[in-house]
């Protein structure tokens, strides 16, 4: 018997939580009820989050107990198996299922992440989490414009993102264009997500994301939301708070805390859906 079966097996009536941030959806996990060393198998969580055979996801999140500086720990994996530091939806999902679980106070707890700790809380019913300072913001790289296109810059919002403005989001053509940008040698060797910007007519943003881990585009990007509103604001085009739509026609809110220190960097607040689908429990998995 190898290893997969033997975890597939190990993992029968695990109980999970299906959520969604904005389209953005995940497979929630409780430490307490289930084992993280088999959860974070690469293969495993790939065949949780194979859309066809599995319960289907952008990623798998485990919540860990509380810890002396947090009251939960978020283990973040995106769909492919690979660990990321952070994961915006996947933190407004985690703050909207800790206040539902009762594991922290809804009006304000702190959750860490391999990107440090998150403040967050739940007001009126929706999530609203204070991403770290951001203090990698670069107005342009040196790519080259394609199509549409009219500038790309990069902002490191937790994790890596490319931000290209352009005429209409709706029309790019991310299968093709989002592999060479998201390996391109300008932010390798990491890569980097990317979001495609455009101007809607009501004063909002419409944004399209191509996620690495997931390597092809997601319905929304909490990190992708921050690092376009940072790219907008430093390109002058915003002023903040800003709202950005999804691709499942939701919105994102972002808007900057109050900053003390002038060295500390920009820090954004992210605010949107997080929202129990369902619940089950595992049951056969496979490859």
């Amino acid at each position: 018997m190898d290893d997969f079966v033997r975890n597939a097996i190990a993992l029968e009536g695990v109980p999970f939580t299906k959520m969604t941030g904005s389209g953005n959806d995940f497979v929630f996990f409780d430490a307490r009820e289930a084992p993280s060393d088999i959860l974070s198998s690469p293969d495993i969580i790939a065949a949780i989050c194979n859309r066809y055979n599995g319960i289907g996801a952008d990623g798998l999140v485990i919540l860990e107990a509380a810890m002396p500086t947090a009251d939960a720990r978020i283990l973040y994996f995106n769909s492919d198996g690979s660990l990321a530091d952070l994961c915006g939806n996947a933190t407004l999902c985690a703050t909207a299922l800790c206040a539902a679980l009762e594991i922290s106070n809804p009006a304000g707890m702190r959750l860490a992440t391999a990107a440090g700790i998150i403040s967050s809380r739940v007001d009126s019913n929706e999530p609203e989490i204070d991403l770290p300072p951001v203090v990698d913001v670069r107005p342009s790289l040196p790519i080259a414009l394609a199509g549409s296109e009219t500038r790309i810059g990069f902002a490191h919002a937790g994790i890596p993102h490319i931000v290209v403005l352009c005429d209409d989001a709706e029309n790019v053509d991310i299968a093709a264009r989002g592999p060479a940008l998201r390996h391109h040698p300008a932010v390798c060797p990491a890569g980097a997500n990317v979001n495609w910007v455009s101007a809607l007519p009501d004063g909002r943003w419409r944004y399209r994301t191509f996620e690495r881990g997931v390597e092809g585009e997601t319905f929304a990007c909490g990190t992708g939301a921050v690092a376009t509103a940072i790219l907008l604001s430093t390109w002058a085009l915003v002023s903040l708070p800003i709202t950005i739509r999804t691709s499942s026609g939701r919105d994102l809110a972002v808007r900057f805390r109050e900053q003390h220190e002038p060295t500390a960097g920009l820090l954004p607040t992210l605010r949107g859906e997080g929202r129990v689908v369902f619940r089950g429990v595992l049951k056969t998995l496979v490859r």
